[in-house]
């Protein structure tokens, strides 16, 4: 009866033989042993329905629990004992698998023995099931595991990374990439363990060779690089030392320019001199470990000025994303009305960084070898004629240059470049800022963009002014930068 009540659909049948199983246990009648297996497979069949309540699953749990203290103790004389131990850890692993997925950011406030178990747990099932990878909350909450405010937590992850690293595809980079955002974010009001967070970027520097087969590998330096937004000195160390690891050919020039750029800010703010030592000690390192990969310019100290320009509009694309096609073409067109080499570098950059199918960087190859090809020749002939010295080329320009203003509304100084970075996206383009601070490309502007498809017009020189006299002028570190972005353009065009 109990059987038969336990294994209908009917939801009071299923209440009616817990009831009844609960009484016969409490009066110590245990079940027969051919009828256990059967017994644990309607007990975990009701469990598993998301209709009845929790104080009912409780019953249910009970029910399996003393079954299975009965079967340990030796009160349940049974051949398929190890069977019937397998179905109830079985459930029980995956009941825990289940609530770790419903609080990934929130198992590392578990009491401790609670932590180790969703260590044990996701250890067994990553080996068991690497499937799970595909879902983040997993991957997420083995690195929430990492940042344990408990040591003894955080050595049983550690000690679990190398064997999951071999064995799971995939493993050690989710997890390192998923363990530095959440160390970005990391709640202020929560304390940070400072060892344990580097002993995991220790383990994470020494597993990295496991990654590299991953598709997005490239990408991780950058990820880890974040977390130098905690300010411990200690761990800033270690996440250099880790992001430095993983250089990559493609992925050393935006790794400098961060680090180039994280200099000048803690050069011009309040910041102890260490840090700017380790910056400028990691900066090193990156050149010295790929220096045929490293675009040229980025190497020359006049160099900040064409940062500045492309940072201006970077920041633009980066929180615009649905204006790239827009920008590309509006870019191409308004090319001509460029008057300075760092505004240029900055264009030519955008075309690069828009032009994302192979039709798109293609036509930005041909266009851009079109406008500049005498530059290119110019810096060619010019380096033949001066050998191995370098021809200077001094970007501090008069302050009545533009014949604009030289400081903004607030009265701060307005760097000349930059004033024509302006004029170049706002007044040539048609760029506008929207209320939300959103940008968009003005109605007029969008349409005779639309109507020049970017990957097939070739512009000319023939009817520019400012930017022919610029191509004129021969600036080598101009046409070493061009050269440099015609290259990656190339790269593209043969996907």
């Amino acid at each position: 009866m109990i059987m038969a009540n336990l294994e209908s659909e009917n939801p009071v049948a299923n209440i009616a033989a817990m009831n009844h199983a609960l009484v016969l246990m409490d009066g110590g009648k245990l079940p027969e042993p051919q009828l256990v297996c059967r017994l644990i497979a309607g007990l975990v069949s009701n469990l598993e329905k998301p209709h009845h309540e929790i104080a009912t699953k409780r019953g249910f749990r009970s029910i399996l629990k003393a079954i299975s203290d009965a079967i340990t103790s030796n009160n349940i004389n049974m051949d398929s004992k190890g069977e019937a131990l397998h179905a109830i850890q079985c459930y029980l692993m995956n009941e825990a698998l289940r609530r770790i997925q419903h609080h990934a950011s929130m198992v590392r406030l578990l009491k401790v023995p609670d932590q180790l178990t969703a260590v044990k747990v996701m250890y067994t099932f990553f080996h068991s099931s690497p499937g799970i990878m595909n879902d983040t909350r997993y991957v997420r909450a083995f690195a929430s595991l990492m940042l344990s405010p408990h040591a003894t937590v955080v050595y049983a992850c550690a000690g679990a990374l190398p064997s999951l690293s071999r064995v799971v595809p995939g493993f050690a980079f989710a997890v390192a990439r998923a363990y530095c955002n959440i160390l970005i974010v990391f709640p202020p009001q929560l304390s940070l363990q400072i060892p344990s967070v580097i002993l995991i970027l220790d383990r994470l520097k020494q597993i990295r060779m496991t990654m590299v087969d991953h598709p997005g590998f490239d990408n991780l330096a950058m990820d880890v690089l974040g977390a130098l937004a905690n300010r411990n000195f200690a761990v800033r160390r270690k996440v250099l030392n880790l992001a430095v690891s993983l250089l990559t050919p493609r992925n050393i020039v935006d790794v400098l320019w961060f680090l180039k750029n994280e200099l000048d800010l803690a050069a011009t703010a309040d910041i102890p001199i260490e840090y700017q030592q380790m910056l400028a000690e990691a900066i090193r390192e990156c050149q010295s470990a790929y220096p045929e990969s490293i675009m040229r310019f980025i190497l020359d100290p006049k160099y900040l000025v064409f940062i500045d320009c492309i940072c201006y509009i970077q920041e633009i694309m980066d929180h615009n994303p649905m204006l790239r096609a827009q920008l590309l073409k509006g870019i191409l067109r308004a090319l001509r009305h460029v008057r300075s080499s760092p505004v240029c570098a900055a264009a030519v950059w955008a075309v690069s960084v828009c032009s994302e199918s192979l039709l798109e960087a293609r036509g930005s190859f041909d266009a851009i070898l079109s406008l500049f090809e005498d530059l290119l020749k110019r810096r060619d002939m010019e380096k033949l004629i001066n050998g191995d010295r370098e021809v200077e080329h001094e970007y501090m320009l008069p302050r009545d240059y533009y014949g604009v203003k030289d400081r903004d509304a607030q009265g701060d100084h307005l760097k000349p470049w930059l004033v024509e970075m302006e004029e170049l996206l706002f007044v040539h383009i048609g760029l506008t800022q929207q209320a939300d601070g959103c940008y968009a490309i003005a109605s007029s502007s969008k349409g005779s963009s639309s109507s020049e498809d970017a990957s097939l017009s070739i512009p000319s020189l023939d009817h520019t002014d400012n930017l022919e006299i610029l191509v004129q002028s021969g600036d080598v570190l101009l046409a070493d930068f061009v050269d440099d972005i015609l290259s990656m353009l190339l790269e593209k065009a043969r996907v």
